[in-house]
């Protein structure tokens, strides 16, 4: 007979502060990149809208925000804090599967790059980046459209985390995981 872990859902507070947390760190390392190039290029780090980047450094810039984003929303709560940000370790809670065991490698890109990036992509500033690095690609500013877009999604996964049994996110069901308290 094997152990099962038993775990309770975070509470909101917590799930919350956690999120604000790791907005704020997630953000500093999506921007570097593009403050550096900014800085480089004009002599400001205040930049940072890569449509008004010369271009290819904006879109280069972007993609290494893009990358740099993912290392902190995935590469640490894989490989560092198992199942945690850094918001989520401070504040005591962290991802796993819905079935409680730890979370994959697959259910985190699921759940923070598919989920919480593109669909969603509201709540993290990594969105932003994606939505200029598409604009660039396809010559036609998507970003306000994609941004109210974002606000939409993302108001009714806030909404399913507040009042559904199960307090799982949009991005919790892509990713087959839920946040629970350690």
């Amino acid at each position: 007979m094997t152990k099962r872990n038993i775990y309770i859902n975070a509470p909101l507070t917590r799930r919350v502060l956690s999120y604000f947390i790791d907005w704020y760190l997630g953000a500093l390392c999506a921007a570097f990149p593009i403050a550096v190039v900014s800085q480089k290029l004009y002599g400001t780090m205040l930049k940072q809208n890569l449509l008004k980047i010369q271009q290819p450094y904006g879109f280069i810039a972007g993609i290494i925000g893009v990358i740099f984003a993912l290392f902190y929303y995935i590469y640490i709560p894989f490989f560092v804090y198992k199942g945690q940000t850094v918001g989520k370790r401070i504040c005591k809670v962290k991802i796993i599967q819905n079935n409680n065991q730890e979370v994959s490698l697959k259910s985190l890109v699921l759940r923070q790059a598919l989920g919480m990036i593109v669909i969603e992509g509201i709540f993290v500033s990594a969105s932003a980046l994606w939505h200029q690095l598409v604009s660039l690609c396809i010559h036609v500013n998507i970003v306000s459209m994609m941004m109210y877009v974002g606000f939409v999604v993302g108001g009714i996964s806030t909404l399913m985390i507040i009042f559904t049994k199960e307090h799982r996110a949009i991005h919790d069901y892509i990713g087959n995981t839920k946040v629970v308290s350690v």
